[in-house]
C-alpha cells in the first residue's frame, strides 16, 4: 500500500484565459510503479506465453512482449486515477472531457501529463436594469389590412377549373404539364415528372421554363435548353445546361368565391361582419407577438452588448455541430462550401446562447428569480410531455432554464426604457 506522500501528485495550475485552465500534473515514481506492476500482473492472466501457463510468465518477460499495451494500459490508468483527484483537491469542475497530452512512461521516474480544461466562466452583470430600447412603431390594423388578408383567405380556397373555351396557355394560367429533363441527350435520373401543376408567373419553376411554356397549345410538346442554377440542390445538375421536353396537358384558371355571408360561413364564421372582426382580432395578436419578439431580440442585443462574457470555446463548438447537424438533416445534399458556411454560422449562434444562459442565470440569481417544481409540471403539460418523462431530471432542467429565461426576459422588459419611433 502506499504512503500519502507516495500517492500523492505534483500540480501546476495556469490560467490560460477565464474559461480555460492548464495543469501540469506530476505522478511520482513510487505510485507509477505500483500502477505498473497491477497493469503488468493483469495482462500476464491473459497472456498466452510460449514456455509458461496462463498467468506464470515473468513480468519482466511480459513487459518486453507486450511493451506497447503495457504503457498504453499503464497510462490509462494513471490519467484516469490521478486526474479527478486533481479536480476534486483543485475544486475545479470541468465542462467538458479534458484535453490531457502525456509525457514518456519511463521506468523509476516520475511520470507527466498536461490537461486542458474548459470551466464555467466567472460572470460580472455590469448594466442590465433600464437598458434603451429604440422600437419601430406598428402600422395599426385598419380595414385595408384586413381586406387584404380577407382577399388571402379567399386566394386560399379558390378553385382551378379547367379552360374550355381556350387552347393557348398565357400568364396566370395554372397548367398541367409532363416533362422530361435530358442532358447530353440522355434522362437525368428522377427527370421524368407527370402531372406537375403550376402558376405560369408565379416564379416556382427555374428561370425561362415559365416563359417557355407561354404560347404552347393544350396537347403541344415543345422541346427547350435551360441552364441551371449554380445553386441548385441538385450538384449533378447545378450550372449545367439541360434539354426540357414538356407536353402541356390542360390549362386551368383560378375561381374566386365571392366574399360575403356564405363565404364567411364556408370558413366556419357566423357572417361577414363575423369574420372581419375574428380576422382584426387574430392579426392584433399576432402583432403585440411580433412586437414582443422584437422588443427581446433587441433587449438581448443591449444585455449582450453591456454585459462582455468570454465562454468556453469546447461549448461553443459542441453546440454549433447540433445545430449543424439539425441542418443536415433538412437539408442532406448540402454541399461542403455551404456546410462550412453554415457552421460559421452555427458558431456564431451557440455563442450568443451560451452567453446569453450565463447572463441570465446570474440576473436571476442576483433578483431572486425563482421556478418552482409545479410551473415545472404546468409547462411540461402545456408543452405535452409524456407525463411519465416528468421526473426526468434532464428533462425539468430543460423546462427550468426556459421558464427561469422566460421571467428574467419578463422582469428585465419591465425595467427597461422603450421608445416608440414612427
Amino acid at each position: 500500500m502506499l504512503l500519502e506522500k507516495e500517492r500523492w501528485v505534483k500540480v501546476q495550475l495556469q490560467d490560460l484565459s477565464a474559461t480555460r485552465k492548464r495543469l501540469e500534473v506530476e505522478v511520482p515514481p513510487e505510485r507509477v510503479g505500483k500502477v505498473l506492476e497491477v497493469v503488468l500482473r493483469e495482462i500476464r492472466k491473459r497472456a498466452n506465453i510460449k514456455g509458461f501457463r496462463k498467468g506464470k510468465a515473468p513480468l519482466e518477460l511480459v513487459k518486453t512482449l507486450y511493451k506497447d499495451q503495457v504503457e498504453n494500459a499503464t497510462i490509462e490508468r494513471l490519467l484516469r486515477e490521478t486526474l479527478n483527484e486533481v479536480l476534486e483537491k483543485e475544486k475545479i469542475e470541468a465542462l467538458t472531457v479534458p484535453k490531457v497530452e502525456a509525457g514518456p512512461l519511463e521506468e523509476n521516474k516520475a511520470f507527466t501529463y498536461w490537461a486542458l480544461i474548459d470551466v464555467r466562466p466567472p460572470v460580472s452583470l455590469q448594466e442590465y436594469k433600464g437598458l434603451k430600447l429604440e422600437l419601430k412603431k406598428f402600422k395599426p390594423i385598419d380595414e385595408e389590412t384586413v381586406s387584404e388578408h380577407i382577399k388571402f383567405m379567399q386566394q386560399q380556397v379558390a378553385q382551378l377549373r379547367v379552360v374550355e373555351d381556350r387552347k393557348q396557355v398565357k400568364r396566370g394560367d395554372w397548367v398541367l404539364v409532363d416533362f422530361e429533363i435530358r442532358m447530353d441527350e440522355k434522362l437525368v435520373p428522377g427527370g421524368k415528372v407527370e402531372n406537375h401543376l403550376f402558376e405560369v408567373g408565379s416564379g416556382t419553376m427555374i428561370p425561362g421554363f415559365e416563359e417557355a411554356i407561354e404560347g404552347m397549345r393544350v396537347g403541344e410538346t415543345k422541346e427547350f435548353s435551360l441552364l441551371m442554377p449554380p445553386d441548385h440542390p441538385r450538384e449533378d445538375l447545378a450550372g449545367k445546361e439541360v434539354v426540357f421536353r414538356v407536353t402541356l396537358k390542360e390549362i386551368r384558371q383560378k375561381v374566386l368565391p365571392p366574399v360575403d355571408d356564405n363565404f364567411a360561413k364556408d370558413l366556419g364564421f357566423e357572417n361577414l361582419e363575423d369574420l372581419k372582426n375574428k380576422v382584426k382580432e387574430e392579426l392584433e395578436r399576432r402583432q403585440k407577438e411580433a412586437e414582443k419578439a422584437l422588443l427581446r431580440q433587441k433587449l438581448l442585443e443591449a444585455l449582450l452588448e453591456k454585459n462582455p462574457l468570454e465562454v468556453p470555446q469546447s461549448l461553443v463548438e459542441r453546440r454549433a455541430l447540433e445545430l449543424l447537424q439539425r441542418i443536415e438533416e433538412r437539408v442532406p445534399s448540402l454541399s461542403e462550401e455551404r456546410r462550412q458556411e453554415a457552421y460559421l454560422d452555427c458558431l456564431k449562434i451557440a455563442e450568443r446562447e451560451l452567453k446569453t444562459l450565463y447572463l441570465v442565470e446570474e440576473i436571476a440569481k442576483t433578483e431572486g428569480i425563482n421556478v418552482g417544481e409545479e410551473e415545472i409540471d404546468e409547462y411540461l403539460k402545456a408543452s405535452n410531455i409524456p407525463e411519465p418523462l416528468f421526473k426526468s431530471s434532464s428533462i425539468r432542467d430543460r423546462a427550468k432554464r426556459e421558464l427561469e429565461r422566460e421571467k428574467v426576459f419578463e422582469f428585465l422588459l419591465k425595467e427597461a426604457q422603450i421608445e416608440y419611433v414612427d
